[in-house]
């Protein structure tokens, strides 16, 4: 928490308000913690936290203007991380997603995101209140039909990929564009366009961005710490 001393606090980001008034009647209700904001689309999420440095953001996946993914890498952004931390800040907050979707699609790329837990929105209050405490713990908060999806991953297979490829492959998976990629590997956007069109090449079960993310999760080749 950014202080030991004082109730840890939470940023609501949904964008119906009757989720975001029951999500915040029921913390309340049931734990001493702080609503400290709440946004109605992924750009003012990302404004209120780093004004309001939450402990928690509970973050809807289907957000205007940026979704939940999108949301969650810039928030884990690395650059965005030093500057807070040296502004003498609790950064990143830990991010609880709480969503209707449980397509793997959608996990893979919020774990590797940097989530810290994924619960679906039907369980019952209580049950998310206990993962907001799990998650204030460092422990993950997961719904039962995402820990089956977790468990269907397999272990780390041989692959045809090079080392680059591979790098590449990983970063399309936590959501970065063929432009992110260049700038962090320090190559042209047209070289990372080639290393795409030869993963989707060597991979015959890989043809979009979004099947590479389940197919590299799927084999461990991502995990939450990559």
């Amino acid at each position: 928490m950014s202080n030991s001393n004082s109730k840890p606090t939470i940023l609501i980001g949904d964008d119906h308000s009757v989720v975001r008034s029951g999500l915040k009647k029921e913390i309340e209700r049931l734990t001493d913690y702080t609503v400290v904001g709440e946004a109605i689309n992924g750009h003012e999420v990302i404004e209120k936290a780093c004004e309001l440095r939450p402990d928690v953001i509970i973050l809807d996946i289907n957000m205007p203007e940026m979704n939940g993914i999108e949301v969650t890498n810039n928030l884990n952004d690395q650059g965005l991380t030093q500057h807070m931390q040296q502004n003498n800040g609790h950064w990143p907050p830990s991010i609880l997603i709480l969503s209707a979707h449980s397509d793997p699609e959608y996990v893979y790329s919020l774990f590797a995101s940097g989530a810290k837990g994924y619960l679906l929105k039907d369980e019952p209050p209580e049950e998310i209140v206990n993962g907001i405490r799990q998650i204030l713990e460092g422990n993950p908060a997961i719904s039962l039909p995402i820990q089956k999806i977790l468990l269907r991953r397999r272990q780390e297979v041989n692959h045809p990929l090079s080392v680059r490829e591979l790098e590449v492959l990983k970063l399309m998976a936590r959501g970065f564009t063929n432009d992110e990629i260049a700038e962090k590997l320090v190559i042209t956007t047209g070289t990372v366009k080639n290393h795409v069109t030869n993963i989707y090449h060597k991979i015959p079960e890989i043809r979009s961005r979004s099947e590479a993310v389940a197919w590299a999760w799927m084999n461990r080749l991502v995990s939450v710490e990559s």
